[in-house]
């Protein structure tokens, strides 16, 4: 078989043109799924935390207490600065653990609330199962992370003492209204950016570090609000498609 010469051919493409790279968009990538896809999740920094933890392979001494990381890249944010989100979807789930004195772990997923009902409270505050295993609740946030021209999605898990976060910023989505032919009504979440920062709190059984969320103002960029919707939609079709039940 005659060989094929896979050298770079300098004077028919010295560059990679733009318009090839539109003209080829989504080559490779036709059977993707929103279950192919892993979504960073941005995670705030706390004592114990790995990322502050000069023993473990993610530690850099540019990362402090309080600051915002992303669980995937590893790549973090000033607290104090904080970040800009737009919010696309929402999700609540009933995250089910083993004990760490049982060996830990994930057990299972839930979706329905009523797995709340089959719990009690222990000494932790934890609500515990007649298994053992205890139920976290948690909200899911998915958003564009934006960072200049660049939007990234990621999820924000709320849980413990940020689920009072996450309700008063649904409510503030859900508070927002535009006006068209005369009749208010409320836009999709993703039609308002919100800045998110970080600050100190603590009760009697300790400190840590929340979040703060500020809402920004409305999206002018027709192609953000159009990326945040698709986002939103691809997120969509995952619920639809995905039993969370167990695994």
């Amino acid at each position: 078989m005659e060989n094929v010469s896979m050298e770079k051919e300098s004077k028919t493409l010295a560059t990679l043109d733009v318009k090839v790279l539109a003209e080829d968009a989504g080559d490779g990538l036709d059977n993707l799924t929103p279950d192919d896809l892993l979504i960073p999740s941005l995670k705030l920094v706390q004592k114990g935390s790995p990322a502050v933890d000069p023993t473990d392979s993610t530690y850099t001494d540019s990362v402090k207490v309080g600051d915002i990381i992303n669980g995937v890249t590893n790549e973090s944010y000033d607290g104090d600065a904080g970040i800009t989100v737009l919010p696309a979807a929402y999700r609540r789930i009933y995250l089910e653990y083993i004990p760490r004195e049982a060996g830990g772990g994930l057990a299972g997923i839930h979706e329905d609330p009523a797995i709340i009902s089959q719990t009690h409270r222990d000494e932790m505050g934890r609500d515990v199962l007649a298994s053992g295993n205890y139920v976290q609740t948690t909200a899911n946030h998915y958003v564009l992370l934006l960072n200049g021209e660049k939007y990234d999605p990621v999820m924000i898990a709320m849980y413990s003492s940020q689920l009072k976060k996450s309700r008063r910023w649904n409510s503030i989505m859900a508070g927002q209204r535009v006006t068209s032919n005369g009749k208010s009504v409320t836009p999709a979440s993703y039609s308002h950016m919100y800045h998110l920062s970080t600050v100190p709190e603590k009760n009697s059984k300790g400190s840590w570090f929340g979040w703060r969320i500020e809402l920004v103002g409305q999206v002018e960029d027709i192609n953000l609000y159009r990326a945040a919707k698709e986002f939103a939609q691809s997120i969509q079709s995952e619920f639809k498609g995905t039993s969370t039940e167990a695994f």
